[in-house]
């Protein structure tokens, strides 16, 4: 079957973090691209650049109402930090509760050391991640300032991915780092894993832009169905 593209965007952020621009301006750069759906998805609370908990509630309510004028879905999301190597995240239950769709991403691994060990505390706390709580998509998949998934043996990495379609989570495919690779997708699609695109744009120009990324679906062979997109259009 022919992949045919279904254009979104789970990975943004905005002035509510460390983005650059409002709410109304991602969602109206994600309509004019052409999406399907877009999800608006800031940095968790713990994280220097996270959005302040007192401001989720006003986040929430600027999503509502961009909602309301857009032609396409829009999610109102986060990008839960892990924050420990037993796989913590940064945002509670509650807040969880009142969020369309969420995200998972590690942004700190202990003290530098060879790229192997740094590639384990990776597989560990996203291990203990999945195991320990209920989210959509992990994201930006083992990058830490370069791609780590080549210093672990190809059974850790079939593990993690059993692990992941056991719990319904997710793989990202993200613009920014251009991670994971092809082999880590297709082991995902053999094993049954849902993919997510997602640009992590900052700003509204980089919102949408998500050629590349389809162009590496159609590659490693995947369909419509293949997609996390159909759990949430209406």
């Amino acid at each position: 079957m022919i992949f045919m593209p279904a254009k979104f965007d789970f990975h943004t952020h905005t002035l509510y973090s460390d983005g650059a621009g409002t709410v109304a301006s991602m969602v109206e750069a994600a309509e004019a691209r052409g999406l399907k759906a877009v999800a608006l998805t800031d940095h968790g609370f713990e994280l220097s650049m996270g959005i302040p908990r007192e401001k989720l509630a006003p986040m929430l309510q600027d999503i509502g109402i961009a909602r309301e004028d857009a032609g396409i879905q829009v999610l109102a999301g986060l990008e839960a930090n892990v924050v420990d190597e037993w796989g913590t995240i940064d945002v509670d239950d509650e807040s969880i509760r009142k969020l369309d769709i969420l995200l998972v991403a590690i942004h700190k691994l202990g003290e530098a050391r060879d790229p192997s060990e740094l590639a384990r505390d990776y597989l560990r706390r996203a291990t203990n991640a999945i195991e320990r709580h209920k989210f959509d998509v992990f994201v930006h998949p083992f990058y830490f300032h370069h791609y780590l998934a080549p210093h672990l043996l190809p059974e850790d990495l079939e593990d993690f991915v059993r692990l992941a379609a056991g719990h319904e989570v997710a793989i990202e495919i993200n613009i920014k780092y251009r991670t994971p690779d092809e082999e880590f997708l297709r082991l995902c699609l053999r094993e049954g894993v849902k993919l997510s695109v997602g640009t992590d744009a900052h700003t509204a120009g980089e919102v949408g832009r998500v050629d590349w990324a389809l162009g590496v679906l159609r590659r490693v062979g995947a369909r419509r169905e293949d997609l996390i997109l159909g759990r949430f259009l209406r």
